[in-house]
């Protein structure tokens, strides 16, 4: 015979739920992460796009400089070191012209006016030697390109450096730029034009962080999401940030709000499965309870049934004719309908309390006097099982409004249990007094007691205690406590529990002195 395969409530929750949602989100985070990704490379190839006009911009203005200049100059000048100065052009201070060729400046011969900013000047064109080379190449194929190189004779000073060829020979020409001025007149309107309302764009001084223009005028941010150095003016470097908002702040702030929707969502979901299973998990260990209930109840009732029937048979035949063997079978006839009654009632109460028809009718009692009804009842009972009770009933207790019946059947569900869960030391104490605002009833056992973890258990519908081998085959349905715990709380009362393992328990009912309000 195949053993039969049992899945775990726990497993179809994480196969149907768990699971595919720890998939989906981290799909999700990875989608994100791939789409703030493409969101902000677009954007940072837009800034780019705008820099790059800019310094376009500078590159235009200067070629057309050069162009009108050169209109001007007479080429029979060109014949060794060549200076002009430029009023024209205000951001301008001179231009020199000097004869190189392929494979030498010819700096020895370089000479002007200035001696300091000649000697600055060759200073610098010999570290640029390699990039000047280039520039010839860049001549040779039809291009005339511009360099900038910064100059430490005069702060904010800066040379332009391109190649030309003048009568089929090469000439190193420079221009001396005013860069602050330039950026200030020339490019700030630029700037304004390209930023509009959308974005703020700055020029900085590298070396000391000077601003030198802003299209804020003289405001700027400290931080910029983009910058490079000026094409022309490498000393100098190009700034860009929106305004207001960065897209990067946008797209963080995009990526928190969708990732903390998404936990959310998780979380929800994990809470459902949590509740999904508890419940299943619940309503699978009812459902075992509830078998296990039916299965008590009808081995309690059974037996029963089977003395009665058999003893009222042997009676209705006449076989016995000695009176005291009659007498016992009465005695046990009796015994066991009482243990029947008691079962049918226990089933009856419950089923009125499942279904909220259980009404309580509050009378004047005394507890003390319930207990010695009770008791009086159950000493040939207890005689016969071998019991010794002893009794504590406190003179001080008064009368108490409350359902005598429901406390009656309350004390004897604590009797019963005492008895059955007793094993060698058959004793039971049974206590009355005042606790606070409450009077008590207390039934004491030195039974076989409930472990700490059962405690929060014992008063659950169907649960039985089951541990050990006199609970295991300690006979009820698991409804006594529970029942007890109703009818309590339905006197505003409450229960206390104290017990240990091998020593025993001891179940005290708490009644109100104050006339409870009726449910």
């Amino acid at each position: 015979m195949k053993k039969r395969i049992i899945i775990k409530p726990w497993l179809i929750v994480g196969m149907l739920l768990v699971v595919p949602t720890s998939l989906f989100t981290a799909i999700e985070l990875v989608k994100l992460n791939d789409q703030e990704e493409v969101i902000e490379s677009i954007y940072n190839d837009q800034l780019e796009s705008v820099l790059y006009s800019i310094n376009q911009y500078a590159d235009d203005i200067t070629n057309n400089w050069i162009n009108k200049i050169y209109k001007e100059l007479n080429p029979a000048e060109f014949h060794s070191t060549f200076e002009k100065p430029l009023d024209d052009y205000p951001q301008l201070t001179r231009f020199i012209v000097h004869p190189i060729d392929s494979s030498s400046l010819h700096l020895d011969d370089f000479f002007i006016a200035n001696d300091t900013l000649q000697t600055e000047i060759i200073s610098r064109l010999k570290k640029h030697t390699k990039v000047i080379n280039q520039l010839q190449r860049y001549l040779k194929s039809g291009y005339r390109k511009i360099i900038g190189i910064d100059l430490d004779y005069q702060q904010h000073l800066s040379m332009l450096v391109f190649v030309t060829e003048e009568q089929n020979r090469t000439f190193l020409n420079l221009l001396m730029l005013d860069a602050r001025r330039f950026i200030g007149e020339a490019l700030s309107p630029r700037l304004q034009m390209v930023a509009g309302d959308d974005l703020i764009i700055v020029v900085r001084h590298i070396q000391s962080g000077e601003l030198i223009t802003s299209s804020l005028l003289n405001e700027a941010p400290e931080e910029v999401v983009r910058e490079q150095a000026l094409w022309l003016l490498p000393d100098y470097k190009l700034g860009i940030q929106p305004n207001g908002i960065d897209i990067r702040q946008l797209s963080k702030k995009r990526a928190r709000q969708n990732i903390g929707l998404l936990i959310l969502v998780d979380i929800l979901l994990i809470a459902g499965a949590w509740l999904f299973y508890r419940n299943v998990k619940r309503e699978l260990h009812l459902a075992k309870v509830k078998s296990d209930f039916v299965s008590n109840v009808s081995h309690e009732i059974r037996t029963p049934l089977a003395l009665i029937s058999m003893y009222a048979e042997t009676l209705q035949l006449g076989r016995l004719k000695d009176d005291s063997k009659r007498q016992k079978y009465y005695d046990i006839i009796y015994r066991e309908t009482q243990r029947l009654s008691g079962i049918v009632n226990n089933i009856l109460n419950f089923s009125r309390i499942e279904s909220g028809r259980q009404q309580l009718k509050f009378a004047p009692l005394v507890l003390n006097e319930i207990v010695e009804e009770v008791m009086s009842n159950y000493n040939y009972h207890f005689k016969e099982t071998g019991f010794t009770v002893t009794y504590h009933l406190s003179p001080e207790l008064k009368s108490i409004s409350g359902d005598k019946q429901a406390i009656t059947e309350c004390l004897i569900n604590l009797v019963d249990n005492g008895m059955k869960y007793s094993k060698d030391v058959k004793e039971l104490t049974i206590s009355t007094g005042k606790k606070g605002p409450y009077q008590f009833i207390e039934v004491c056992d030195k039974g076989i007691g409930i472990s700490p973890k059962e405690q929060k258990l014992v008063f659950d519908k169907f649960y039985r205690v089951t541990k050990g081998t006199l609970a295991h085959h300690a006979k009820g349905s698991g409804l006594g406590l529970s029942i007890v715990m109703h009818l309590v709380k339905g006197h505003n009362g409450r229960i206390e529990l104290e017990s240990e393992e091998q020593v025993g328990s001891c179940f005290k009912i708490l009644f109100p002195t104050n006339t409870p309000k009726q449910p």
